[in-house]
């Protein structure tokens, strides 16, 4: 399975914000990613990519608040 769990870290704290994560992608207008789960649940979040993690299949994001 290639699904995702995607985090967004504030500092020392990181909060699961969503799993099973399947498509990311940038919204320009906005600033933010829209997120896909593998039930086609979505959330846009704002802020940044941290890191990419692909043998622990997470995603962090970094509020747009701390950037």
């Amino acid at each position: 399975m290639c699904e995702a769990k995607v985090y967004l870290d504030r500092g020392d704290e990181a909060e699961k914000i969503m799993e099973d994560v399947v498509f990311v992608r940038p919204d320009p207008e906005s600033g933010a990613y829209l997120l896909v789960n593998i039930l086609g649940e979505q959330r846009l979040v704002q802020g940044s990519i941290e890191q990419i993690d692909f043998l622990r299949h997470t995603v962090h994001l970094r509020p747009a608040d701390l950037e």
